[in-house]
């Protein structure tokens, strides 16, 4: 069995994936989300911790404020026994991984400034700064997780976990991690608001009508740093896209597959649903019917429309199913994000199903099942 909980986490990615059988799971963290989330991040682990289970993988996609602080002010708050006892692996890209692992290639700038340096949690637990509070090397060195920490992930890598399931990892590659320790953007949480495209023009337009408008191509180079990886267990087969571009993950799946194209049961759409992180090849090699969209719509900024009609035209005979951790469709846009031919074409007939995701479980398929709260667990 696989349990997936998509938390909500504000603008960021919060997901908790646990599988097992007869009630008996090993554990995975993907992100944390804003600062907000992180006591909930320390309940997660504390109740893990008390099932006496293990995190096998907490994997922190990228350095972008909405993915990782959430987790980072929730390991503080979190004693080192249990820590210890129940944390195997941190996945995190660090520039020392980078150049320890690249300086070969004569591509690496010296910097005396690394943006892990950058990353700071204030131990009381109330707020963050760039200046101020401990650093995330040091704090994973106090909270005895230094040597946990897998510091260079790239395609083409694979982590085996207990009974049977993998994460193999489709992002990033060399070159974007070469890319992001020399071009790396100051980690500020005010810099999520200039990352994307307004959504609002698109909104007016009817679905059938945005697809024939062109996906774009994100410039950020900590989103193309990013983590993405295909989990698999059993038959369950599962992709976590975190902020990869579609382009790089395309590369690192020819890296883990020799076919065309494969199907997963679940696809977490990359940044939030952003026209510049999802493609029409992407859609066409990683092939599902069933979506994961983790944003409260972020002021009006994603999910892109655009993005929701290309996943409709690359559906074939199929019917979508979108699941959601808040019902952005109604509070961001006051129930108009779909167009009243939206609505008669696609949300009546079912060729576009939204689900809001609370603590009851919602089937993806025999043995997977979806939340966004996870209640008693």
């Amino acid at each position: 069995m696989v349990k997936i909980f998509a938390l909500p986490a504000n603008e960021g990615d919060f997901i908790w994936v646990a599988y097992g059988e007869n009630e008996v799971y090993s554990h995975i963290l993907i992100d944390g989300g804003t600062d907000e989330c992180g006591e909930e991040f320390a309940s997660i682990i504390s109740i893990i911790d008390e099932r006496k289970e293990k995190i096998e993988a907490l994997v922190l996609t990228h350095v972008d404020y909405d993915h990782i602080q959430g987790a980072l002010e929730g390991i503080c708050r979190i004693s080192n026994d249990i820590l210890d006892r129940t944390v195997k692996r941190i996945y995190f890209n660090t520039y020392q991984g980078i150049h320890r692992n690249l300086k070969g290639t004569g591509e690496i700038l010296e910097s005396s400034v690394c943006i892990e340096d950058q990353i700071r949690v204030n131990q009381n637990y109330k707020e963050y700064g760039v200046k101020d509070g401990i650093k995330f090397g040091e704090l994973l060195s106090e909270k005895g997780l230094k040597d946990r920490l897998v510091d260079y992930v790239v395609y083409g890598q694979q982590a085996v976990l207990p009974n049977g399931a993998t994460m193999r990892f489709i992002s990033p590659g060399e070159k974007e991690l070469i890319k992001f320790a020399n071009e790396w953007e100051k980690y500020e949480r005010e810099n999520e608001y200039v990352q994307y495209a307004s959504n609002l023009e698109m909104v007016k337009k009817n679905l059938d009508d945005l697809m024939q408008e062109k996906l774009l191509s994100d410039s950020s180079p900590n989103n193309a740093s990013s983590i993405a990886f295909i989990f698999e267990y059993h038959s369950i087969k599962l992709a976590f896209l975190g902020d990869a571009k579609p382009s790089v993950c395309l590369q690192g799946i020819k890296k883990i597959n020799d076919a065309d194209h494969f199907e997963v049961d679940l696809l977490k759409l990359s940044h939030h649903g952003s026209r510049s992180n999802t493609s029409d090849s992407l859609l066409k090699t990683i092939r599902t019917n069933n979506y994961l969209l983790s944003t409260n719509g972020h002021h009006k900024k994603v999910p892109s429309k655009v993005v929701l009609s290309h996943l409709l035209k690359n559906a074939g005979k199929k019917d979508i199913n979108l699941y959601c951790n808040y019902d952005w469709y109604n509070t961001e846009y006051h129930e108009r994000y779909f167009t009243i031919e939206d609505r008669r074409a696609f949300i009546d007939t079912k060729k576009l199903s939204l689900y809001l995701l609370d603590d009851q479980a919602l089937e993806i398929k025999d043995g997977c099942y979806i939340y966004g709260e996870y209640g008693m667990f």
